[in-house]
């Protein structure tokens, strides 16, 4: 088979000459282009002024080992599919290749089938690879452009409009009957869920781009959780749900930012008051040890599925079907989780079907010079 330009480029860099004359004849008659060094320097040399595709390292050299090799090289250039060739096929020789960024290894002696296969193999990796990386840029770009088209082209025309109902339900109220009010009503209440779906959808992004900067104070989380109570609890006394709370006096400190935690422990409770029938109960409750804080919210609602429990951090994911009464943006939670995240806390959740469910979210503790004990003996 004939190679060209295009055909792949695999480097051998073994200090055996007839290992590396045996692999080029294997590899040319393949249809791949071959070079080869007889140690390692001049191995990275060829590798950074050609590029190949792959390149076979020995692991005992002279003057500089595989090892060395392949940590340079796959730092260097990360598309590179780096493989180990040793006749020393040791468990940890193998593990270390691994770690120091080889793909695989080859035992010595090796058939031309094995090298043969293990090339194919190796390409089809780097292929995979840099298309996967591809789609990430791409997806990357969309989103950006998708932040940009939000930004300029749907909070505006939102707001317009959300001013012209708010006008239209105030000339309502003296002119138009019950059954109008209430489909402004229900316009209006629309509106403001796709004004929040597009503040959430832009703090995520913005968030995942890294754009999302955020004050790292010292929080009182007493305080954080008394503001998303007194804002929730007219909703829980209007639709009949007690709001039960247990809450030490003095809880320590977290670093962080309290508004984006307001609006994190609100969604919480918004999102369990949604799935909370009349006469349900929600129970929010607070402990800590040396390390963290956490926040318990259970409620005694709907609950969720076992199988629907991994899914509901994922964006635009709803718990309920389409046909349910139930409605959201389905970015609450994943804009939630990503808050926590940014301070460096988890989210525990658990639920079972007609049983309610409870989140659990744990924020690490402020260690200052004041917090830390020190023994002196």
């Amino acid at each position: 088979m004939t190679c060209d330009s295009t055909s792949p480029l695999i480097l051998v860099i073994d200090d055996e000459e007839a290992l590396r004359d045996g692999c080029r004849q294997v590899l040319e008659k393949a249809g791949y282009r071959v070079l080869a060094a007889a140690e390692g320097m001049e191995g990275v040399r060829l590798a950074r002024e050609h590029l190949p595709d792959m390149v076979f390292v020995d692991l005992k050299m002279p003057r500089m080992s595989g090892m060395e090799v392949i940590e340079v090289l796959s730092r260097d250039i990360p598309d590179m599919v780096l493989v180990m060739i040793t006749g020393f096929a040791t468990i940890v020789s193998a593990v270390e290749a691994l770690q120091k960024g080889a793909y695989d290894y080859l035992p010595k002696p090796f058939s031309p089938d094995q090298l043969r296969a293990i090339v194919k193999r190796g390409l089809e990796h780097r292929h995979l690879r840099i298309e996967a990386r591809r789609l990430k840029e791409e997806k990357e770009l969309l989103q950006k452009n998708f932040i940009t088209f939000v930004s300029h082209e749907m909070r505006s025309p939102l707001v317009v409009i959300r001013q012209y109902i708010e006008a239209l339900n105030a000339v309502a109220a003296e002119k138009f009957d019950q059954s109008v009010r209430d489909i402004i009503e229900r316009c209006s209440k629309r509106i403001q869920g796709l004004e929040e779906m597009v503040e959430h959808w832009l703090d995520i992004s913005k968030i995942e781009s890294g754009a999302f900067v955020l004050p790292n104070v010292s929080i009182d989380l007493s305080s954080v959780i008394s503001r998303s109570l007194e804002e929730m609890a007219p909703l829980c006394q209007k639709k009949g749900i007690r709001l039960e709370t247990d809450i030490p006096s003095a809880l320590p400190k977290i670093k962080g930012d309290t508004e984006s935690l307001v609006r994190t422990i609100t969604n919480f409770i918004g999102n369990a008051v949604k799935f909370t029938p009349e006469g349900g109960k929600i129970t929010l409750t607070c402990s800590h040890d040396d390390c963290y804080v956490r926040i318990r919210i259970a409620d005694s609602g709907i609950g969720i599925a076992a199988d629907k429990l991994s899914l509901i951090f994922e964006p635009f994911y709803r718990c309920a079907g389409k046909n349910e009464k139930y409605h959201g943006s389905g970015l609450g939670l994943t804009f939630c989780k990503k808050i926590v995240e940014f301070h460096k806390g988890s989210i525990d959740v658990s639920s079972k079907e007609g049983e309610g469910t409870t989140f659990v979210i744990a924020f690490p503790i402020e260690i200052n010079s004041s917090s830390l004990k020190t023994d002196l003996v």
